[in-house]
């Protein structure tokens, strides 16, 4: 993997996905714009003709309190290839009060997905291929164009994929000009805010002063920084005693050179160690000796 792929610059830093709380105590709904889903009581959606991209929205509304999902995005431009800015948070707020009659500005974020691009100097397709994982994360989803990591215990997930194949696939590509080929979408989805924020709600997005946009980009540039390419790189020797032989393989297999067996991958790192001759035979020999042991064990 080139090492060039480390030092691209990410860019249209945006607030994706939102899931709000609001209490709907004093306000009054507009119910003339929504229409309930045929199937799952109390939830809502807007009426195709109120608005240009109403798809991208739907409220759960139960006595007085409301859930509310949306693409920020893809609710103000019917895409997400574009940064989120103060004035857009603004912008939604008033748009949602107009269509629903109800007020968002201190709505609590339950979840929310916070995003940007890179552009790649080789395929996404190949990029995505050489993404091997990310810190002590579980690979959650793979599909052709797009890989996710989770790890349950802090809510928190991180997908990455071909943004030119998934605008095509929500047929959004000509609407958001995108370009054709080599971007990568990065996003971060906190399925609980609260592990990360003490309190947040959708008024601190257009506050200048608050911090959570500058905490959730250090966030998000430590994963892409933080994610494992494969490459032919050789991995640095920890140590040259066999427990730093040893740990170098299990790196080596780590980064995707896996395409032998564990004793000829020893060997190769334990060529490259710098020992003398004498070292170099004494764990060679021991690393031998481990592999019988082990095969023995298979045949008991």
């Amino acid at each position: 993997m080139d090492t060039k792929l480390k030092s691209t610059k990410m860019y249209n830093f945006q607030i994706d996905y939102l899931k709000l709380n609001v209490e709907l105590e004093k306000q009054q709904i507009n119910w003339s714009n929504l229409t309930e889903h045929p199937t799952i009581r109390n939830q809502y959606v807007l009426k195709p003709e109120t608005y240009e991209f109403a798809k991208n929205f739907n409220i759960y509304i139960r006595e007085e309190k409301a859930i509310i999902k949306f693409s920020l995005p893809y609710f103000l431009n019917g895409h997400n290839y574009c940064p989120t800015t103060l004035e857009d948070f603004y912008k939604t707020e008033k748009l949602i009060l107009e269509l629903t009659g109800i007020d968002i500005k201190y709505s609590e974020v339950l979840e929310l997905e916070f995003g940007a691009y890179e552009n790649t100097n080789i395929s996404s397709k190949v990029y995505l291929n050489n993404i091997i994982g990310i810190e002590d994360y579980t690979l959650e989803k793979f599909v052709p164009y797009m890989k996710m990591f989770g790890n349950k215990k802090l809510n928190l997930h991180y997908k990455i994929y071909d943004a030119v194949a998934n605008s095509k696939k929500k047929r959004t590509y000509t609407l958001g000009n995108y370009p054709k080929e080599n971007l990568i979408k990065h996003e971060l989805k906190l399925t609980n805010t609260t592990p990360y924020f003490d309190s947040i709600f959708f008024i601190d997005f257009y506050d200048p002063f608050c911090s959570h946009w500058y905490e959730l980009k250090k966030e998000l540039t430590d994963h892409r920084d933080n994610l494992v390419f494969k490459s032919i790189i050789k991995q640095p020797l920890v140590s040259t005693d066999l427990t730093g032989i040893l740990f170098t393989t299990l790196k080596e297999y780590e980064r995707g050179n896996n395409t032998q067996t564990v004793i000829k991958t020893a060997f190769e790192v334990l060529k490259n160690a710098g020992l003398s001759p004498s070292q170099r035979s004494k764990r060679r020999k021991s690393l031998i000796e481990l592999e019988q042991r082990f095969n023995e064990q298979l045949q008991k």
